[in-house]
């Protein structure tokens, strides 16, 4: 399987994210719908108590780690989120276990699972589907099947290579030669068309999902008026409709698809100062980034303010947003089916971004006001997910809720 970030499963990035969902427990993984489904969790354990400020379920009988330790209520309580969980107690006779919340979180099923996994007791121990076999670091995990899983049904598959091929034509020349399987790229203007008119390859694809591309503006970077003339300099609606026709859609909120907060966010000419200098960071894997780099650049270039561009790897680029190392950011993000809006939002507004969390709409709604108002945010585009995948392989379903293509790897077979 191509990826176009680096499968490395000890990396705080969501390439990594995506290999530790393979190869450690989750409680829950995301369906294409974007419901729920339990994993770790004994289906039909899951209680909510009624205030949301706690949560009571029992775990699949037999689950164990790679080294034939039962996987515990222990292992929750050492990869807590301290967030979100003030206490996990438990099992009681019948194994059941409570995580207590800090505050009420209907969204709790989101814990553990998504981009999170309970973590391992120790390393070179697994509790996915598969362990990881080997590794070459920055280009190519390789994941055994594990024959101690506890799910079902049992991964048919004997090995799965995960590599790192970042340049989505590079990705589609190697899917024809063969020497790729399956590959999940980022949107780009002829994606669909181009991967339906390989021989030999099937493609699949979802129009729901948690993947969005958006342009970041630290607030401790950028003065107001600076992040309001970034976010100003481009008509987004027209960028999207007609770079992205069919492969994505204006994103206009993050609470749901009638959310239409930042609708007319980025209209308009900015209103740069003179002489400001701005560093704008891109990810060299997304396909349409440098143009729209480029439109920034040279619309900022006639009111005599100058934006450097730097792009470079998708993980690096993680990093230094979550650091706030740059002055401004267009950078593929994740959400879940369930938005944490403490995790993404808590320096702009913490107290809303927890009312938001607790399930408070009108929380969420003067929260991206705020960020819309600030120039925080302005979220450009929300791709379809697009799978692409030589015939012969069987068992796969695009999820935009997945962190790759393989996020049912377990139920491939070739035939």
């Amino acid at each position: 399987m191509g990826v176009w970030g680096a499968p490395d499963p000890a990396a705080p990035t969501l390439g990594g994210a995506a290999v530790r969902a393979l190869v450690l427990p989750q409680l829950f993984v995301a369906s294409p719908d974007g419901a729920w489904l339990p994993s770790l969790v004994q289906p039909g354990s899951d209680v909510s108590a009624h205030d949301n400020r706690s949560a009571h379920f029992r775990l699949r009988p037999g689950a164990r780690w790679s080294n034939g330790t039962p996987i515990s209520a222990a292992d929750l309580r050492r990869s807590a989120d301290s967030r979100f969980v003030s206490g996990v107690d438990g099992p009681t006779a019948n194994g059941t276990i409570t995580v207590r919340f800090t505050q009420a979180v209907p969204a709790w099923r989101r814990l553990w699972s998504g981009t999170d996994s309970v973590s391992a007791p120790a390393p070179g121990v697994w509790g996915g589907p598969f362990v990881v076999a080997g590794s070459t670091p920055g280009l190519e995990t390789v994941l055994r099947r594990n024959d101690t899983w506890w799910g079902a049904p049992a991964p048919y598959l004997d090995e799965v290579r995960v590599t790192l091929v970042p340049d989505p034509v590079t990705a589609r020349q190697l899917l024809q030669r063969g020497d790729l399987d399956i590959v999940m790229p980022p949107a780009d203007s002829a994606r669909t068309k181009q991967l339906e008119g390989l021989p030999g390859v099937s493609v699949v694809s979802s129009n729901r999902g948690g993947w969005w591309v958006g342009l970041f503006l630290p607030t401790n970077k950028l003065s107001a008026g600076e992040r309001e003339a970034m976010a100003r300099t481009l008509d987004r609606q027209r960028f999207v409709n007609v770079l992205l026709a069919d492969e994505a859609l204006s994103l206009n909120g993050f609470a749901g698809a009638e959310d239409a907060t930042f609708s007319r966010a980025g209209a308009g000419s900015g209103a740069w100062k003179s002489g400001s200098k701005i560093t704008l960071v891109g990810e060299n894997e997304e396909p349409v980034t440098p143009l729209l780099e480029r439109v920034i650049q040279q619309r900022a270039a006639r009111d005599e303010a100058e934006v450097e561009l730097r792009n470079v790897d998708a993980g690096l680029a993680e990093r230094w947003l979550a650091d706030r190392t740059y002055d401004a950011f267009v950078v593929m993000a994740f959400d879940g089916p369930d938005p944490c809006w403490t995790c993404r939002w808590s320096d702009v507004d913490g107290k809303l971004a927890s009312a938001a969390d607790a399930g408070d709409r009108k929380a969420m709604t003067e929260l991206e006001a705020e960020l819309r108002d600030k120039a925080a945010v302005v979220p450009l585009w929300r791709p379809r997910t697009v799978v692409a995948y030589r015939d012969g392989l069987h068992g796969v379903r695009a999820n935009g809720f997945g962190l790759d293509a393989a996020w049912n790897a377990w139920e491939w077979w070739r035939g």
